[in-house]
């Protein structure tokens, strides 16, 4: 009989990878995990969540979904970037020069005034 890592393992692999899904049990007797693969790039958080409980709602009964904690969803590189210590390899310097604050502002610099709340121009 397969226990009930087995069998959320076995639901997830509908669609993902074994390599891309990562389970861990938790307190409670609840397993959580992680599904980190290619495929969500591009989509919003809600649709990740949608595809993963979509399977969980098609392979697992209602006791083992009562026992589901949570699943984070990455990209590839959001798993690199969020998890990794070493992310530099990926970094992308960016091509955008930044223009000093004078020019930004058509020439009239602004600052806040702290006592009204309101803006101010500091050159007249």
């Amino acid at each position: 009989m397969e226990n009930m890592m087995e069998r959320i393992h076995k639901a997830l692999e509908h669609g993902f990878s074994s390599k891309e899904i990562i389970l861990e049990p938790v307190w409670g007797g609840m397993i959580a995990g992680w599904v980190i693969s290619k495929s969500f790039e591009g989509l919003a958080g809600m649709d990740r969540q949608r595809m993963v409980r979509k399977l969980f709602d098609e392979h697992l009964n209602e006791k083992d979904q009562a026992r589901l904690g949570i699943f984070l969803t990455f990209t590839p590189l959001e798993k690199k970037m969020a998890l990794d210590e070493d992310f530099d390899d990926f970094a992308v310097p960016s091509k955008r020069v930044k223009k000093p604050m004078a020019t930004r502002n058509n020439g009239v610099m602004r600052r806040k005034t702290m006592s009204r709340g309101r803006q101010t121009a500091a050159a007249r």
